[in-house]
């Protein structure tokens, strides 16, 4: 039975259903703006690391830089745009606010709102239907990057770390093409720029001082890699202090499959996980595997570490 709520009760029925959550975190509201004691909410369980997803989905605002700074906080955030967008819903995995209210302060503390809690063991035909509606809006949305909302913003560019190895680091996009680089060299290209980029922040160094663009160009344009080879390319006193860890780098690549992507599936209420459907390249089988990455783009050839059925780190190869 659904529950009426006014403009308190939302706010504490709000913070109780974030505080309570297990599974899932999902904020829609036309606006980007959030308090900051929901944001610090969202926070706190982004770093307990018990939820499977947080999500928000908003409508088109303007962004402001303190907007900008909180979400990179939080991990795994995902964020859709649906430009229509009017509706306020807010829920975990067993309960739901549809209401008038806002995230932000003036919303709940000056304007006079009204809406619902459901529940899921109570209503469960109307939950599901929520949910059913909630995936269709993020389907039909637009997910969102952190650099994606800079540019509604007009901030600066954030830099945001790329998932490619167990460091977690992030590393240099291809920012050269060249046409004789088959897909396996361009896979080693990224290996070799995430590889400097590691070694510039632990030697605490200038990425040139380890190795050039030029350099990694050469190296990954050889037909083999070998110490003698590095050599002919590279300053002697580089190869002797990294040589091994440059060929250990690029020996990386076989734990890579190189695929394309061939469909791309967001989490249903069924399913803890979204999904990626790819086709690999080098047998041709396409299957689909769980993944907690950030989807990537559909028709894209990717390099990604598959493990049974998850689909790991990856990176872009066109």
């Amino acid at each position: 039975m659904a529950i009426f709520l006014n403009t308190q009760a939302i706010s504490n029925e709000l913070m109780k259903l974030i505080k309570d959550a297990k599974e899932k975190i999902i904020l829609i509201s036309y606006s980007f703006k959030v308090n900051q004691q929901i944001q610090e909410r969202l926070k706190t369980k982004s770093k307990i690391g018990t939820l499977s997803e947080i999500v928000i989905v908003f409508g088109k605002t303007e962004l402001k830089q303190t907007e900008l700074d909180w979400i990179k906080e939080i991990q795994d955030l995902k964020i859709y745009e649906k430009l229509n967008l009017h509706a306020k819903c807010y829920l975990n995995e067993d309960r739901a606010i549809i209401c008038s209210m806002n995230l932000y302060d003036y919303s709940q503390q000056t304007n006079i709102e009204m809406g619902i809690l459901i529940t899921k063991k109570d209503d469960e035909q109307a939950y599901e239907s929520l949910m059913e509606e909630i995936n269709n809006i993020k389907i039909n949305g637009t997910r969102k990057t952190l650099d994606d909302l800079v540019k509604i913003g007009g901030g600066t560019k954030i830099s945001t770390p790329t998932k490619l190895t167990d460091n977690k680091e992030s590393y240099k996009k291809i920012t050269q093409k060249p046409q004789e680089l088959n897909l396996e060299k361009r896979l080693d290209l990224q290996l070799l720029y995430q590889w400097r980029y590691n070694v510039s922040k632990s030697e605490k160094s200038a990425e040139s001082k380890i190795l050039t663009d030029e350099e990694i160009l050469k190296l990954v344009s050889q037909e083999y890699y070998s110490k003698n080879g590095l050599y002919d390319i590279l300053p002697k006193k580089i190869v002797i202090k990294f040589g091994e860890n440059i060929l250990e780098a690029l020996s990386k690549r076989n734990n890579f499959t190189i695929g394309k992507v061939v469909s791309i599936w967001y989490q249903a209420d069924d399913s803890k996980y979204d999904r990626v459907k790819l086709k690999s390249l080098k047998t041709g089988e396409e299957r689909w595997f769980d993944t907690t990455q950030e989807l990537p783009h559909k028709d894209k050839t990717v390099a990604v570490r598959l493990n049974n059925t998850w689909f790991n780190d990856y990176v872009y190869l066109d």
